[in-house]
C-alpha cells in the first residue's frame, strides 16, 4: 500500500456498506480490501509473517471485486490468518477463448490469529452482490460494497 487508504463507511440497516476510491483499479481494489479487513480487526498492528498470492479471473469487474474480497475472508477462515498488508499488482481485462475476462493479481500478508494480541471487532460472513458497483469517475475509480455481518 503506497498511499493513504481512501474509503468511507456508509449507513446501512443491518450490514456494513462502504465506498472505496482510487486513482487506478489497483488502488480501488486495495482500498476495498482495507475497508473489508478493517471491519474485522485493527489491521494497523498486523505484522507480515505469512504471504499469499491471489490470482483470480471472472466475467465482470463487479464479480471480480466480490471474488477478491471473498478470497480475503476465505484466507482469514481457512488459513487462520489476519491479513493486514495488501498489494494489488494488476487488475485488467483480457480475452480468453473468445470471451472478455477480468483478472486480478495481488499479494497479501498477515499473521496467525491470536485473540490475545489482535484487536478483533466483528465477524464478516460474506461479501454480497447487493448494490455492488465498480465505476470509473473523473477522479479515477470508485467501488461500492456491502458486507454481510
Amino acid at each position: 500500500m503506497s498511499q493513504k487508504p481512501d474509503f468511507e463507511y456508509l449507513d446501512h440497516v443491518a450490514d456494513i456498506r462502504f465506498v472505496a476510491r482510487g486513482m487506478t483499479l489497483e488502488n480501488v481494489f486495495e482500498n476495498a480490501a482495507i475497508a473489508t479487513l478493517s471491519v474485522i480487526a485493527d489491521i494497523s498492528t498486523i505484522q507480515p509473517q505469512t504471504n499469499f498470492e491471489i490470482n483470480l479471473e471472472t466475467v465482470s469487474l463487479e464479480n471480480l471485486m466480490v471474488d477478491f474480497l471473498s478470497e480475503l475472508l476465505f484466507l482469514f477462515d481457512a488459513e487462520e490468518t489476519v491479513l493486514g498488508d495488501i498489494s494489488v499488482k494488476e487488475v485488467g481485462e483480457k480475452t480468453e477463448n473468445g470471451e472478455e475476462m477480468w483478472f486480478i493479481s495481488a499479494a497479501v500478508s498477515g499473521e496467525p490469529i491470536d485473540a490475545a494480541c489482535q484487536n478483533f471487532k466483528t465477524e464478516v460472513k460474506a461479501v454480497t452482490y447487493n448494490g455492488i458497483r465498480v465505476d470509473e469517475t473523473p477522479e479515477g475509480f470508485e467501488a461500492e460494497v456491502v458486507l454481510d455481518l
